[in-house]
C-alpha cells in the first residue's frame, strides 16, 4: 500500500510538470484521475470501522439456561459490542413486557449485579413472572449516560443512547414484546434510571429508583456525580463538560421534574439503621453498619427531596420508606418485591 502511495506521488508530480507542457484540458483530465485514485486509497487505508454497517444488530444469541440468554449486540453508538443478558418470561406463549434493570456504581465491567445469587438473585424470584428481564452489562462508574469525551478506561459511552434508541427496537423484535417497558436501578443506576425516563418521554410505563441520590447540581451534586465517576479514574467534566454547562442543566432531575409526568415512580429508601439483614454472621458487618448506614441515611434525605418536587409537578409517585435498613442488595431485593406489582400492572396492560 505504502508503495502504491509513493507511485501516486510521484505520478502527481509527473502531472504537475505535464501541465506546463500540454493542453490545459489533457492535464486537468489526469488530475482527475490521479486524484480519485489517491481518494480510493486513503478509503482503502482506514480501519475497518470506519467502513462498517451503522446499523445495530444483535450479532449472536447464546442460552445460558432454559430462561438466561446472552446476547453479543453491535452498537454503533459504543462503537463496540456490547454484552446484554435477557431473564425470558415464564410463559412465553403471548407478547410480555420489558424490564430494563440497572446495575449500581458497584457493578462489575463483565457481569450485571442483579443476577448474581449474592447479590440481587432475581433468577428465583422471576421464576414465575411473565416478563422479559434486561440487563445490561458494564455500566460501572458511568451514570448510564452519553459522554462528551471518551473514557480513559472503558473509551467511548453513548450508553443513553444505547439504551434508549439502539437496544430496545433490537429487544421488541427479537423476542416479541408486548410495547410496555419499565426501567429500574439501584444506587447510581437508580438516578440513571430516572434520567434517562426524563429524556426518553414515552418510552418506559413505570421508572423505579432504590437507594438513589438524585442531585448532580451544585457543589454538593457535582461532588456526588465526582465519587461515581471516579470509578475507573475519570471526571465528570469528561461525561457533561463543565460544571454548570448546559448539559449538567439537561441532566439536572430536579429541574426536569415534570418530564416524568404520565410515568410512574416509585422511589425507595431505608432509614440508614440496621434492621433484619443484619446479624452477627453478617460479612463486614462494622462497614455494613457504618458505611451502608451512612450512605442509606443520604439516599434516604436524597428520595425525600426528589419525591416531594415530583410531586409538586403533579408525577405520579409512589414513595416507600422503611423504618430500617442500609445500603445494600437484602434490601434492594425487599424492595423489589415491594415494587412489583406497579411493574406487573403496566407491563402487561
Amino acid at each position: 500500500m505504502r508503495i502504491l502511495g509513493r507511485r501516486l506521488t510521484r505520478l502527481v508530480a509527473d502531472d504537475r510538470r505535464v501541465a506546463r507542457r500540454v493542453r490545459p484540458h489533457r492535464a486537468s483530465l489526469r488530475s482527475v484521475v490521479l486524484v480519485g485514485a489517491l481518494a480510493l486509497i486513503s478509503l482503502l487505508a482506514l480501519p475497518s470501522t470506519a467502513l462498517a454497517d451503522e446499523t445495530p444488530k444483535i450479532t449472536s444469541v447464546t442460552e445460558l439456561s432454559s430462561r438466561l440468554v446472552l446476547l453479543d449486540v453491535a452498537s454503533p453508538a459504543m462503537g463496540r459490542t456490547m454484552q446484554v443478558k435477557v431473564l425470558l418470561p415464564a410463559d412465553r406463549s403471548e407478547p410480555r413486557g420489558t424490564l430494563y434493570l440497572l446495575d449500581g456504581n458497584s457493578g462489575q465491567i463483565e457481569e450485571n449485579n442483579w443476577l448474581a445469587p449474592a447479590n440481587g438473585d432475581i433468577v428465583p424470584f422471576f421464576a414465575d413472572k411473565n416478563v422479559n428481564v434486561v440487563l445490561p452489562i458494564g455500566g460501572t462508574g458511568t451514570m448510564y449516560t452519553d459522554w462528551q469525551e471518551d473514557h480513559p478506561k472503558f473509551g467511548r459511552l453513548k450508553w443513553e443512547t444505547f439504551l434508549t434508541k439502539e437496544l430496545p427496537p433490537l429487544i421488541d423484535t427479537r423476542f416479541a414484546t408486548n410495547g410496555h417497558n419499565a426501567i429500574g436501578g439501584i444506587s447510581m443506576g437508580a438516578e440513571a434510571a430516572l434520567i434517562l425516563a426524563q429524556r426518553s418521554a414515552g418510552l418506559y410505563d413505570v421508572v423505579a429508583g432504590y437507594s438513589g441520590c438524585y442531585t448532580t447540581v451544585g457543589g454538593f451534586g457535582k461532588a456526588l456525580t465526582d465519587l461515581v465517576v471516579i470509578n475507573g479514574n475519570a471526571r465528570s467534566e469528561q461525561m457533561w463538560g463543565p460544571a454548570g454547562s448546559e448539559a449538567w442543566q439537561e441532566h439536572d432531575i430536579f429541574a426536569n421534574a415534570d418530564k416524568l409526568r404520565g410515568t410512574k415512580v416509585y422511589l425507595a429508601s431505608g432509614s440508614g439503621l440496621p434492621g433484619p439483614h443484619e446479624t452477627l454472621d453478617t460479612p463486614a458487618l462494622g462497614r455494613v453498619l457504618v458505611v451502608g448506614g451512612v450512605m442509606e441515611l443520604g439516599s434516604n434525605l436524597c428520595t425525600d427531596q426528589i419525591t416531594q418536587v415530583l410531586r409538586d409537578r403533579g408525577v405520579d409517585v409512589t414513595r416507600s420508606a422503611q423504618p430500617v435498613g442500609t445500603h445494600g442488595w437484602p434490601y434492594w431485593r425487599d424492595e423489589l418485591v415491594r415494587s412489583w406489582p406497579m411493574f406487573d400492572s403496566a407491563l402487561s396492560a
